[in-house]
């Protein structure tokens, strides 16, 4: 496609002539360039989408699906490749990309040649030992937040915190979050959220980036001090795939800063229904409770009564072999049998002996009494 040097040209037009003049040079095509991986994405549409940098410049890079099956060896971040491939520019972007048919490996990047040597060195150190970690506390009394002010980051931690546990108060501690620059602040938003006695719980957070972006969060200084922090802290950097010291320094790493946010807060809704079990709960337990008094009232109530009518019944036992005793010494109870009792001047008569011929004795029977007298026994005159 060609225009006149003096022609008037719309955007696309721009970009369609930039695409005609890039990819029909045989100077873009089977070209052969070496750089480091960054930003590596593998789509789930299969292709391979990444940054191939140096220490000057860079440019984006996709492999497509197709080329990809033809790998040996799946790339990672922070490899250094030769890539093989040719230059597209896309008109509706009018983006620059390098479209790779192969790639391969020449060894690690600087970058992460260092990354590797200084986590390395730290871990040998036992800075990242488990047995550092603090626990996370399940309600803290309020959180501490370093990160930017301006960025998306913040507002999702707030929004998250207010949906969960809306109580819970949020302290931002302000630093930059990219460059070298960046260090120094954030070590001191750190330290003065830990010299505060009401922070009980600190997310370090930014969003996501390159290798370099992020790299100040590698720095030594910055991983020590969240190692040394008396406060628990839970970073939050980059996205789910980016990983930097201070993670490993961290007592906690959350894959987002939302998710960081949730592992900080309790869920308040949750709560409350847990609330509500615990007290239908305890409702029923006082419930059984009651009913195991009531029963255990009532078996005292029936124990007791058995007892009082196995004594009760003792004593009209005991009652009547009394009666019967009392009644065999009655001399009532002898008249009824049909025997008879013989008195004289109101004692009983027992013997023979005791009367004599003349004397006046009385007579008692069941059914009344008599008078007699005593007569002489044939021989005694």
């Amino acid at each position: 496609m060609s225009q006149p040097t003096d022609a008037t040209l719309s955007v696309t037009g721009l970009n369609e002539l930039l695409r005609s003049v890039l990819e029909g040079s045989p100077y873009f095509r089977r070209l052969q360039v070496e750089g480091e991986i960054a930003g590596l994405t593998r789509a789930r549409s299969g292709h391979l989408y990444f940054t191939l940098k140096d220490a000057g410049s860079q440019i984006p890079c996709v492999m497509f699906q197709a080329q990809r099956r033809l790998l040996e060896v799946e790339p990672s971040e922070g490899d250094r490749v030769i890539l093989g491939g040719e230059i597209r520019h896309y008109v509706p972007r009018g983006s620059l990309q390098l479209q790779a048919y192969s790639l391969r490996a020449t060894g690690v990047g600087d970058l992460f040649a260092l990354f590797v040597q200084l986590k390395n060195r730290l871990q040998a150190e036992g800075l990242f030992d488990r047995e550092r970690k603090k626990p996370i506390p399940a309600y803290a009394s309020a959180l501490g937040v370093v990160s930017s002010p301006d960025g998306a980051v913040i507002h999702d931690i707030y929004r998250t915190v207010e949906r969960r546990f809306p109580a819970m108060p949020v302290v931002l501690s302000p630093s930059p979050v990219q460059g070298e620059a960046a260090v120094g602040p954030l070590i001191k938003a750190l330290q003065a959220l830990d010299a505060r006695p009401d922070i009980e719980l600190i997310i370090l957070a930014r969003g996501g980036g390159s290798m370099e972006d992020l790299w100040c969060f590698n720095n030594e200084h910055l991983v020590r001090t969240v190692a040394a922090m008396q406060t628990p802290v839970i970073t939050a950097v980059g996205h789910e795939t980016d990983v930097t010291l201070v993670d490993f320094a961290a007592d906690l790493r959350a894959p987002t800063p939302t998710a960081a946010a949730e592992l900080a807060t309790p869920d308040a809704a949750e709560l409350s229904r847990e609330l509500i079990r615990m007290e239908q709960r305890a409702g029923s337990a006082l419930l059984s409770m009651l009913d195991d008094l009531e029963q255990g009232v009532d078996e005292g109530e029936q124990r007791l009564r058995r007892g009082l009518l196995q004594r009760l019944a003792l004593m009209e036992q005991r009652c009547e072999t009394l009666s019967r005793q009392a009644e065999a010494l009655d001399f009532r109870s002898v008249l009824r049998r049909g025997f008879s009792l013989t008195m004289k001047d109101g004692r009983l008569v027992r013997e023979l002996q005791q009367v004599r011929p003349g004397e006046v004795i009385q007579t008692i029977l069941h059914s009344g009494r008599f008078q007699s007298r005593v007569l002489p026994q044939p021989g005694d005159e």
